[in-house]
């Protein structure tokens, strides 16, 4: 048997639980005229296809999972990012602006927004 850390076990363990229960195969997650297939990990506004990052589709994923609920920097970096996260870094404003680019950039309706001061919604306006 292997020697293993155990604060390494319990921040693994702890970071899987957050992540909830596994999702059917071939979930499909749709806000308003962005559609996601979670298997096939494609996503589609408009009948347009986005090209995504594994953070980026991760972090839309999160979004459409809680549409209309602001998601704070806490919880967007508890779903995608590891336990070694800084949490006064910026990365998570960077990858939210890397996702407007491909997600409401070309788009006359914004999806993705910043409440000022808690976090980001996936809210029509």
């Amino acid at each position: 048997m292997k020697p293993f850390d155990f604060a390494e076990l319990v921040a693994r363990v702890g970071a899987l639980t957050r992540r909830g229960a596994a999702q059917p195969h071939g979930a499909r997650l749709a806000f308003a005229d962005v559609l996601m297939d979670t298997a096939s990990r494609t996503v589609t506004r408009a009948g347009q296809p986005l090209r995504l990052t594994t953070r980026e589709f991760s972090l839309l994923e999160l979004l459409l999972r809680h549409p209309g609920r602001v998601l704070s920097r806490g919880e967007i970096a508890e779903h995608g990012w590891d336990e070694a996260f800084d949490a006064g870094s910026n990365v998570i404003d960077v990858y939210v602006s890397y996702l407007r680019k491909k997600v409401d950039h070309s788009f006359p309706t914004k999806l993705i927004h910043t409440v000022t001061g808690a976090g980001y919604v996936l809210r029509q306006e």
